[in-house]
């Protein structure tokens, strides 16, 4: 079918990671693209970049956005907004909506780059099985696409984003790899802490439910620079190309890397072909247009020129031939509910899934040399996958190079209880020196299944700047999540014993008066549990094989209207145990194809 002439062969909304690599595909295809950011226009220079680095030093609460200022125009949520909520008492602190049960304790940023501003770059794929969870284990729900359709894909995102691994180190559950492949860069080198703990648990087996599973560690995947393979140029910092070739082991990769090795979606935003590619910041997307017949007919658009809201802003319709939403999971989810599209499966803003970040922590008998090094190198991949997800989640297991950061937000609370304890000079040094290095967590990424009852909403009763709506969150765990949890706390105490740690300095606890603390019943008693989000928002407009239980097509493509397209981690079916961003690029590469065979088939 013919169309008519557009000036913008896509209009695509978002520029983070998935809308950058959709706009990079289809630019160098020679095709011409609008991206819409509600965020500010800062970042593109080296100047503006190290201004965020200087902005999170002088940050006196250091999370995960800290780096980044809170923008009227184009909230972000926080950390820290997260209190109790209920459907009778919602949470209003923040940008989210917070209707419980428990809080969605994630965060994202609505600036340009995205949320790849703060992730840590983290990028395991997801495993064979993943993408066949109820024909394997009778829960969850399969994809439309099993691993050998997105491995492909998985393979162009690895080499656009540039990831540090080796693929013998990858190869299990399944997992494998063209072989004439290899990542475009080396692994990372373990940190000292990540060998000692490999020294003492490679080679043991650990008992869940009837059967045993051999524990060893392994490397991670990580969008940061190492040493290139042949065909590879590592991308350097944005705005001064001859810095970030190599990771320099600061352990700030969340929230921020102060020297850019770390992957983001300023990188390949920087890199557009301006002829092909314009980019439009400070520039809300409120509503899709619906045609008479049936397809998308624009986008409206606020367009702002100070966060404060003083001056006037400019609102108009953008135009495109096709139409792309890459704004983020319930970003997406809103500004669907919004418009009242692609919605006849009553799917849009459900299953909404996180993985649940369960941490347990203890004081190691000997110095780890925790703080040193980059912030994560390795992980304990042992119980990904196994029998026991018929009876309860899988998990991907963290070791993390920063002491009990989340669990007990150290150093600085060191020093305050240390100092309350009348220690002071040499012999505050003294006791922080022996004990920080010994600090040992151990953190859970649990799969979640998808529910319809964990969910992104709207209300007129909540509307944010420019006439918008806040995204309204209701949010819960299913107990099979919860037995992941018990099993993970068994995990974590063969760690310990592996480690020679005695039971007294297993110190995890976790406090009824935490927004996240949620309890389950086992073998008779009540046990109490806490987690925290690990940012991985995904299902909020799922893809699958037929209208009436999904939202798009397994290229991402709407149901409901054939010329808009719906990319990123909110199409993903279920969780896995992976990170999710590599498995969003990768389904948004996919749909980029998708995209440029349909405007060839459309062509005027």
């Amino acid at each position: 079918m013919a169309s008519e002439q557009y000036e913008y062969d896509a209009v695509i909304v978002g520029a983070g990671v998935m809308g950058a690599l959709v706009a990079k595909k289809l630019t160098e295809a020679g095709k011409k693209v609008l991206i819409l950011e509600a965020g500010r226009a800062s970042g593109l220079s080296f100047a503006s970049y190290q201004s965020y680095v200087e902005t999170y030093r002088k940050a006196e609460i250091k999370d995960t956005n800290s780096p980044y200022v809170q923008n009227a125009m184009a909230p972000s949520p926080y950390e820290r907004d997260i209190a109790k909520s209920s459907e009778r008492t919602p949470d209003l602190n923040g940008y989210q909506v917070q209707k419980g049960p428990l809080p969605f304790g994630s965060t994202y940023l609505r600036s340009l780059g995205g949320t790849t501003l703060h992730w840590l770059g983290t990028c395991p794929r997801m495993l064979p099985s993943d993408f066949r969870l109820h024909s394997l284990y009778g829960v969850g729900r399969d994809w439309p696409i099993d691993y050998d359709e997105i491995a492909p894909y998985y393979c162009e995102a690895e080499w656009a984003i540039g990831v540090s691994a080796n693929k013998e180190d990858q190869s299990y559950f399944g997992v494998h790899f063209p072989e004439d492949y290899d990542y475009p860069m080396e692994r990372i080198p373990l940190s000292w802490s990540d060998l000692q703990i490999a020294a003492a648990v490679d080679g043991s087996t650990l008992r869940l439910g009837s059967q045993d599973y051999p524990v060893w560690v392994e490397s991670l995947p990580q969008a940061r620079n190492a040493i290139p393979r042949k065909g590879y140029t590592p991308q350097g910092a944005v705005g001064a190309e001859h810095l970030g070739q190599r990771c320099e082991g600061n352990a700030s990769c969340i929230p921020i890397c102060p020297v850019q090795a770390k992957y983001s979606a300023l990188k390949t935003l920087s890199r557009l072909n301006p002829a092909r590619a314009t980019l439009r910041t400070q520039a809300v997307a409120t509503a899709l247009k619906l045609g008479a017949d049936g397809r998308i007919a624009g986008i409206e658009v606020a367009q702002y020129a100070d966060e404060a809201g003083a001056l006037p802003v400019h609102r108009g319709t953008v135009r495109g031939r096709l139409y792309v939403l890459a704004a983020h999971a319930v970003e997406n989810a809103k500004l669907l509910l919004a418009s009242k599209a692609a919605n006849r499966s009553d799917q849009v803003g459900r299953n909404l899934m996180d993985h649940p970040f369960f941490i347990t922590w203890a004081l190691a008998p000997k110095n780890l040399g925790m703080f040193r090094g980059p912030g994560q190198t390795a992980g304990i991949p042992s119980f990904r996958d196994g029998a026991f997800r018929r009876d309860f989640a899988a998990m991907r297991i963290d070791l993390g190079n920063w002491g009990w950061d989340v669990a007990t937000y150290p150093p600085a609370s060191d020093v305050v209880s240390r100092v309350g304890q009348g220690l002071y000079g040499s012999a505050l040094r003294r006791q922080l020196a022996d004990e920080l290095p010994r600090q040992l967590r151990i953190g859970f990424d649990i799969e979640q299944l998808p529910e319809s009852r964990n969910r992104v909403t709207i209300s007129p009763e909540f509307m944010g700047p420019l006439g918008s709506y806040r995204p309204v969150l209701h949010y819960d765990l299913s107990d099979y999540t919860k037995r992941a949890m018990l099993a993970a706390t068994e995990i974590a105490d063969h760690v310990y014993r592996c480690m020679g740690i005695e039971p007294q300095n297993i110190l995890s606890h976790y406090e009824p008066s935490d927004p996240s603390y949620t309890t389950l019943k086992h073998k008779g008693k009540t046990v109490g549990l806490s987690f925290i989000g690990a940012g991985h928002h995904m299902g909020t407009h799922r893809m699958g094989s037929s209208p009436k239980d999904s939202v798009t097509d397994k290229h991402s493509r709407a149901w409901d209207h054939d010329n808009l397209y719906i990319v990123g981690c909110g199409s993903m079916v279920t969780s896995g145990s992976a990170n999710p961003t590599l498995t969003g690029a990768a389904l948004s590469l996919m749909a980029a194809d998708a995209m440029l065979r349909q405007l060839k088939q459309e062509a005027p």
